[in-house]
């Protein structure tokens, strides 16, 4: 995760505190952090090429999990 950028997942308590959520919602915590990333890696952009098609292969790979 780029350093600084989502405060919550650069830090062990926040990174917790989202953790759990995930748990109690359902969702698998390395795949949220895969989806955030695939955000964050597109800042600065003025179009977001290639985003939609990163979104479908984490969701792709969380329905194979299930």
């Amino acid at each position: 995760m780029t350093q600084n950028v989502v405060v919550l997942l650069d830090n062990p308590e926040g990174r917790s505190l989202v953790r759990d959520e995930c748990i109690e919602n359902r969702i698998i915590f390395q795949e949220f952090v895969d989806l955030v990333q695939a955000e964050v890696d597109q800042t600065g952009k003025q179009k977001k090429r290639g985003l939609w098609d990163q979104f479908d292969d984490i969701l792709d790979r969380i329905e194979m999990g299930d």
